[in-house]
């Protein structure tokens, strides 16, 4: 089995590869505050960025133990000075070194893309996160 990170968001599912042997402290102090729902905005700093906030055993954590300036498209990154997630959805000049934990798996970045763009025009809109079991295929 193999823990993946799920988002739904506007109704939509998509998997995240969860980078536990780059970030295992990042990764056991997320999936310690999830399931999470929060309101997901375009942040529009690096251009293909979305960010939102989590609580939880997470919120303080501002270790960079995973660090990472030019992010891949579908990185998923904890940028503790802000308590938030941020995932660059997209190829995009980067702002800063963050602490990739995740990223959205191959299959699903497209379609994510997509969502995320479409987050500017509708602010608020709810992700939730949550940590699920998959099993591994030979």
């Amino acid at each position: 089995m193999t823990k993946m990170l799920k988002l739904t968001l506007a109704g939509e599912t998509y998997l995240a590869e969860m980078l536990w042997d780059e970030a295992p402290e990042t990764c056991a102090l997320f999936e310690r505050s999830c399931p999470c729902e929060s309101r997901i905005f375009s942040a529009k700093i690096c251009d293909a960025e979305v960010t939102y906030p989590v609580a939880g055993p997470i919120a303080n954590y501002e270790h960079i133990e995973n660090p990472v300036f030019n992010e891949p498209a579908g990185a998923v990154s904890w940028y503790g000075m802000w308590s938030s997630v941020c995932i660059f959805f997209d190829e995009c000049e980067p702002f800063g070194t963050c602490n990739m934990f995740a990223r959205i798996c191959a299959k699903d970045r497209k379609r994510f893309a997509a969502a995320c763009r479409d987050v500017w025009n509708t602010p608020g809109t709810r992700i939730l996160n949550e940590i699920i079991d998959i099993e591994e295929e030979d």
